[in-house]
């Protein structure tokens, strides 16, 4: 498994987190092509670590969906496909509208404070994808608060650990990171303006991009690796 930007850990860091920040970064830069085997032996000999924090950070990415088990090849880089993708993301479409436009009815100034400082924050972070995903998902959690319903809530956090993979791939290319700071911006605005209609439309915009860039970028990346049916339907 020749993978570059798998160097061996610094010992000073905590090893757990490192290698699945570390293997994290190299499927979602495409280093790791869909279809890769990820064998703990090799992993353990590259970075120079036990097979006991590696066996914890693979399995923590297979829960994140972006490894999954190939019965005699072990555990391989999972394989995005465009009918699995689609669907999760019309899921998440409609939920989180409904949240945003239940939201908008009663959003209230401190609360559009929070989500102004998590749009400033997601603005500073445009280079940091890990950062965007975290005040992404901050944004969205102060808009499921206030939408106030615990039926929507449970749903949308059991979608939301499903679609870890896909979020943290859309915000891989620099120029959706951009876009996506923009469209939330717009979702803020119209709940400002308490516009049901337009929180929900504005919300379903930016997931509808988002799903469009994760689609785009999976193909080309199943392309390069010589895998085109990884997202056919």
């Amino acid at each position: 498994m020749q993978v570059k930007s798998l160097q061996p850990i610094r010992r000073t860091l905590p090893l757990r987190e490192r290698i699945h920040d570390r293997l994290r970064q190299a499927i979602l830069s495409g280093d790791l092509a869909p279809g890769t085997p990820v064998i703990e032996a090799e992993l353990a000999a590259r970075l120079g670590a036990s097979r006991t924090p590696i066996r914890e950070a693979l399995r923590r990415l297979e829960a994140e969906g972006l490894l999954e088990p190939r019965g005699l090849r072990g555990t391989v880089v999972r394989e995005l496909r465009e009918d699995d993708v689609s669907c999760v993301f019309e899921i998440r479409e409609a939920l989180e509208s409904l949240a945003a436009r239940r939201a908008a009815r009663v959003m209230r100034p401190a609360q559009l404070e929070k989500l102004e400082e998590h749009v400033a924050a997601m603005g500073e972070a445009v280079d940091d994808p890990a950062e965007m995903e975290r005040q992404d998902t901050a944004f969205h959690d102060v808009i499921l608060a206030v939408a106030n319903g615990d039926r929507l809530k449970r749903m949308l956090t059991e979608l939301r650990e499903e679609l870890i993979a896909y979020r943290f791939l859309s915000l891989s290319e620099p120029e959706r990171r951009h876009a996506t700071v923009h469209e939330h911006r717009a979702i803020l605005e119209a709940l400002r303006a308490h516009d049901e209609d337009g929180a929900a439309e504005r919300t379903a915009e930016h997931i509808a991009n988002a799903r469009a860039a994760v689609l785009r970028l999976a193909a080309a990346r199943a392309a390069a690796a010589g895998l085109p049916e990884a997202v056919a339907q």
